[in-house]
């Protein structure tokens, strides 16, 4: 082999080194930027959870007190129908 047919094949082998490394790069990238996405995605589907979740728990303390209104609400009639229960004992007796 002459020294022109050597360095033309060495300058061959070297282009098709980078042509070969840079597939190699752009190939772990894209699985990167999958894997990436995926987390990502994930990350996401628990936030939503977590903000279905504390919406119910807001949802469920708005429903504890409109119980707990209610329940004031028939403590005073009971009251009220006692002191009349009461009243009209007393006034039987």
């Amino acid at each position: 082999m002459d020294q022109n047919t050597s360095i033309t094949l060495g300058l061959l082998l070297a282009i098709i080194g980078c042509f070969v490394g840079l597939a190699g790069w752009i190939s772990n990238r894209d699985k990167k930027i999958a894997n990436d996405s995926e987390f990502k995605g994930s990350v996401n589907a628990k936030l939503d959870v977590v903000l279905g979740i504390k919406t119910e728990i807001k949802e469920l303390k708005d429903d504890f007190k409109k119980i707990s209104e209610k329940i004031v609400i028939v403590e005073e009639s009971t009251k009220s129908v006692h002191k009349r229960l009461d009243e009209h004992i007393s006034s039987h007796d």
